[in-house]
């Protein structure tokens, strides 16, 4: 089966491009109009390259705050531990001590 597009007599598709396109003026709104897609698009391309980078930016400050978060966590965890300790220490300081009273 032949595909559509391929039928399409030579002669009837310039008919057609001439009817679309009707002297200078026509060709001078399609060249204003690509001139004005390609400003567009130029100007779409910089947004998204500023957006790309800014995105970047806010990435790198999220893994910076969750470093400080870890950070913060750790020294959480290492004062509890330090707590513990001074709870022990100091516990068996208070026995040393009543020790020390019962021999007396």
């Amino acid at each position: 089966m032949a595909e559509p597009w391929r039928n399409i007599d030579v002669e009837k598709l310039i008919s057609y491009s001439d009817d679309l396109v009707k002297g200078p003026r026509d060709f001078n709104n399609l060249s204003h109009s690509l001139q004005q897609k390609l400003a567009l698009s130029s100007s779409c391309d910089s947004d998204l390259d500023d957006v790309r980078s800014s995105l970047q930016d806010y990435q790198k400050k999220v893994d910076t705050c969750k470093q400080k978060i870890e950070e913060a966590r750790s020294e959480t965890a290492a004062d509890a531990d330090l707590d513990l300790l001074q709870r022990e220490l100091e516990e068996e300081l208070e026995k040393e001590h009543l020790l020390k009273e019962e021999f007396r």
